[in-house]
């Protein structure tokens, strides 16, 4: 870690407890149009304590990097590219140590950049496009859902998404729209076809800075503080793993709690049968 950094870290840290309590106030953050598939709001007057999911994308070609970010502190969610190297090394690690694991589906993009092995493209028919995600899910060892891994033309297409949440709904998963597009239909699928679900509202490092990363940061507590909880993607770069790693400690004292997507969903699932049996006649 060299000195500029340390240094810079150092003066975001002083200021990270104080931020976290005024994040609310800041007429300057957007409220999203919905953090996840059941509001807060819809169920219950107050939330008792914000909620931060911390999902970590692109697991699984670089060891090294892929370690330190499962290694973060506290429940963090990892996304494991398929027929990655070391992807499945990484998911059981990850596993063993509490964590969610879901797959980074690779999924085809309006600029035909480069996806990987284990791609879902448009060309696909229904049967071959099932083959390739059943043989994407099948080699991330302990999987509890999945979410797009690019995806900003194939998410917006309707039967693909249908496919999709057919294959989760059969295996009893849950998925996560990343939200590459405002366009995508994948976070309604899965709500049409009862498979559980959230959608990103905030993208940690789209530029490899600390002073970036720590902005993001701020505005998901925010969201969280406003709507009850927020879902945050970021990436196993070293600015995201090294500011994450100082970071999250400090949220159990200012009463935000750390969340892996499966427990959140859980939560959220729970308050809405409570809200409906309150509701019954």
């Amino acid at each position: 870690m060299s000195r500029r950094f340390r240094a810079l870290t150092s003066g975001i840290l002083r200021s990270l407890a104080l931020l976290l309590m005024v994040a609310t106030a800041s007429a300057a953050v957007p409220a999203p149009a919905a953090t996840a598939e059941v509001q807060p709001s819809d169920v219950s007057d107050s939330v008792s304590q914000p909620a931060l999911v911390i999902i970590i994308d692109d697991v699984g070609d670089n060891y090294a990097r892929g370690l330190a970010a499962v290694e973060l502190p506290g429940p963090v969610t990892y996304a494991v590219l398929p027929h990655s190297p070391f992807g499945p090394k990484l998911a059981r690690k990850a596993y063993a140590d509490g964590k969610d694991v879901i797959l980074h589906a690779p999924m085809q993009n309006t600029r035909d950049r480069p996806l990987g092995p284990g791609a879902l493209t448009a060309d696909l028919g229904r049967q071959q496009f099932r083959q390739v995600l059943e043989g994407d899910l099948d080699v991330i060892p302990h999987v509890q859902g999945l979410n797009n891994h690019m995806g900003s033309l194939l998410t917006t297409l309707q039967p693909q998404m249908n496919w999709v949440m057919e294959l989760a709904r059969e295996r009893g998963l849950f998925f996560i729209d990343s939200r590459t597009t405002a366009s995508s239909v994948a976070w309604e699928t899965a709500r049409r076809f009862g498979v559980p679900n959230l959608k990103r509202d905030v993208f940690l490092d789209h530029e490899r800075t600390t002073e970036f990363v720590h902005r993001q940061f701020i505005k998901a507590l925010a969201i969280a503080r406003r709507h009850g909880s927020a879902v945050v993607i970021g990436h196993p770069y070293p600015v995201t793993v090294d500011y994450l790693k100082l970071a999250l400690p400090l949220l159990d004292e200012q009463g935000i709690r750390l969340l892996t997507a499966s427990a959140l969903i859980m939560e959220k699932q729970e308050r809405l049968r409570l809200a409906s049996r309150n509701q019954s006649p």
